[in-house]
């Protein structure tokens, strides 16, 4: 919708997808791309590595949920389980690493690619845990009733770790502040939309997102707003992200004090745009 709206004023996004989120990061980078989305982590490290990119937004909170069969009711049973997550230097790495951590157990990790695949291995009895998207979850509840429930609820146990972050190259940023702003103020500006009118979700949903079950869109949409997966403030604020960074170093994904929430995140654009908008 932002983007819709952003052609209207003579600003054209052209979306480009990437099977690997390094290699959006690297695309970034290189200039093929101006703007990117990404987690937060797989940023993050690309600064620790030396690259010039910064999170200037938050596209999506962490949405993820940990769904398990129903016989497994605490996280300690996890020990010595199949657990999958996406893949390395990702948020599901980082949130299952941290729940091995704090539970102290050694679960048996299986690297797969894409919640929908690891939603679909954990129906088959291939996995017994995985850290999934709100809308995977929702439609595993639905087709196995009663057989699967959420373990952990990570966007409540951890509402302040950053999810899928806007990022760009810092001096795309420092060049192109008023385009920047502008993309910024159109992904506010539908994300406030979206809160203040929830039927917009449901009559856009299955335009923009056909893949989407149509059984599915109103639930997908009511649990997005429950968990405010869409920041009307842009989410990327420096107590968020200093608690973002503190949370990679403890699961082990980040070294410790290697990176700084300024080295990181360059939240002027986003600031400019809450001035000219206000918060909510």
């Amino acid at each position: 919708l932002a983007w819709e709206q952003l052609k209207t004023q003579g600003i054209e996004v052209i979306p480009k997808f990437f099977p690997k989120t390094d290699l959006a990061v690297q695309a970034v980078v290189a200039g093929e791309a101006d703007i990117g989305s990404a987690a937060g982590i797989a940023v993050i490290k690309a600064v620790e590595s030396g690259l010039n990119v910064r999170i200037i937004a938050e596209q999506v909170r962490n949405e993820w949920q940990l769904v398990t069969p129903v016989a497994i009711k605490e996280p300690k049973q996890l020990d010595g389980k199949r657990v999958g997550y996406h893949a390395p230097v990702t948020v599901t790495e980082a949130l299952v690493k941290w729940m091995a951590q704090h539970y102290k157990i050694t679960p048996q990790w299986m690297i797969i690619p894409g919640s929908e695949v690891r939603a679909e291995a954990l129906m088959r009895g291939q996995l017994d845990a995985t850290p999934a998207e709100i809308g995977d979850v929702l439609n595993i509840l639905n087709a196995k009733p009663g057989q699967f429930h959420v373990l952990i609820s990570y966007a409540k146990t951890f509402p302040q770790l950053i999810g899928s972050m806007y990022f760009a190259r810092a001096d795309y940023v420092q060049k192109n502040a008023a385009t920047v702003e502008a993309v910024l103020e159109g992904v506010l500006k539908a994300h406030r939309a979206a809160e203040e009118r929830p039927a917009l979700v449901k009559e856009n949903a299955s335009r923009l997102l056909p893949e989407t079950k149509p059984e599915l869109i109103e639930r997908t949409g009511a649990t997005y707003r429950e968990l405010r997966i869409w920041d009307v403030n842009g989410g990327a604020s420096r107590d968020r992200g200093e608690a973002s960074i503190k949370f990679f170093e403890e699961a082990g994904l980040l070294k410790k004090n290697a990176v700084t929430f300024a080295q990181a995140f360059e939240l002027g654009p986003l600031e400019r745009v809450l001035k000219k908008i206000g918060r909510k």
